[in-house]
C-alpha cells in the first residue's frame, strides 16, 4: 500500500494537480473493473477516495488513469458540471454510454502518452461495441474510432453525446434488403414483443399467415398463453411449449409444433403460400392431445 501511496503522489505531481487536492484515501479492491475515484469538494480543494486493485499489473497506468478523471474535473476548460450528469437510476443506458465515452477519452490519452494500462484500445473498443451493438458492429466501430482519435472533449460534449450519439454520427440508412443482424438481436433481447416479431417479416403475406395462426391459436386453445421471447413467439400450455413461431427476418417464419406422444417437435418453414387450414388442424389436434394428457395427470 505504501508503494501505491508513493505512486499517487508522483502522479498528481506530474499532472500538476497536487495543490488542488487536500487529501487522498486509498482502499483496495479485488478487480480492475471496480477501480474508481470519488471526489468531494472541500474549501476550494478536493478530497479524493480511490479504490485500487491490489495486483501489480499496470499499477502505474491504472493509478494515472484514475487521476486523469480528477484532472479533468479540475480543468476549467473541461467545464465539469455534475448537475448535467445522466442519472444512473432513471437513465441507466445513457449513464453507461456516458461512462464509456469519458473512459475512452481518458484511455485514448493514456495511449498517446505511451502509458500502459489494463484498459487499452482493444479492450475499450470491445466494451464500446458491446454497449452499442444495436448500431451494428461496423457502425459502432466507426464511431469508436472517431471518438478515440479526438484529442479534446468538454464535459458538456460528453453528456451531449451520451444522449445524441446517433444524431452526432449519422450513418447510412439501412435499405429494406440490407438488414443489420446485430440490431435485430439487440432489439429481440432488450424489448421482445409479438408486434415486433411480426414486423421482422419482410413479406406482408407471411406476416398475415403468422397473424392468422396466432389469432386461431388464441381463440381455439384458450387455456394457454401466447408470449414473446427473445427469439420469437411461443404458445405455452401447462408449462409446455406447444408452438414456436420464429420470424427469420425475410419472407418466411419457422414453425415448430410439439408432438405430445413423442415429446419431439415438427419444424417447418412457413411462407405466404402455406396451407393455413392444414396447419390450424394440426395445432388443434396437438393441443387436444396435450389437454387430454394434462387432464389425465390431474385426475
Amino acid at each position: 500500500m505504501q508503494e501505491k501511496r508513493s505512486l499517487v503522489r508522483s502522479v498528481i505531481e506530474q499532472l500538476g494537480i497536487s495543490r488542488h487536492i487536500n487529501n487522498v484515501v486509498i482502499e483496495g479492491t479485488d478487480s480492475p473493473w471496480l477501480e474508481k475515484a470519488l471526489i468531494k469538494r472541500k474549501k476550494g480543494t478536493l478530497d479524493v477516495k480511490t479504490f485500487i486493485w491490489m495486483d501489480e499489473a499496470f499499477v502505474y497506468g491504472r493509478i494515472y488513469r484514475l487521476f486523469l478523471y480528477v484532472a479533468d474535473v479540475l480543468d476549467g476548460a473541461f467545464l465539469y458540471d455534475p448537475r448535467i450528469t445522466p442519472d444512473e437510476e432513471k437513465e441507466p443506458f445513457i449513464r453507461d454510454r456516458y461512462n464509456q465515452i469519458w473512459s475512452l477519452y481518458v484511455d485514448s490519452r493514456m495511449e498517446r502518452l505511451g502509458i500502459e494500462s489494463f484498459f487499452d484500445r482493444s479492450l475499450r473498443r470491445n466494451l464500446f461495441i458491446d454497449l452499442e451493438s444495436r448500431l451494428g458492429w461496423a457502425e459502432a466501430g466507426r464511431i469508436f474510432d472517431s471518438l478515440w482519435s479526438r484529442e479534446v472533449f468538454t464535459y458538456p460534449e460528453i453528456v451531449d453525446l451520451s444522449y445524441h450519439l446517433e444524431e452526432r454520427f449519422p450513418g447510412e440508412p439501412l435499405s429494406p434488403g440490407n438488414s443489420c443482424i446485430e440490431r435485430d438481436i439487440a432489439d429481440c433481447l432488450h424489448d421482445p414483443s409479438v408486434a415486433g416479431h411480426l414486423e421482422r417479416l419482410d413479406s406482408p403475406g407471411a406476416a398475415t399467415v403468422l397473424n392468422d395462426l396466432l389469432s386461431f391459436t388464441a381463440y381455439s386453445c384458450r387455456d394457454g398463453l401466447i408470449a414473446p421471447c427473445h427469439y420469437g413467439i411461443v404458445f405455452l400450455f401447462q408449462n409446455k411449449v406447444l408452438l414456436e413461431f420464429i420470424p427469420s427476418g425475410g419472407g418466411a417464419f419457422v414453425l415448430s409444433i410439439l408432438d405430445p406422444p413423442s415429446g419431439m417437435y415438427d419444424t417447418r418453414e412457413i411462407g405466404e403460400d402455406a396451407d393455413v387450414e392444414e396447419i390450424q388442424k394440426t395445432i388443434k389436434d396437438r393441443y387436444a392431445m396435450l389437454a387430454v394428457s394434462a387432464k389425465g395427470q390431474f385426475g
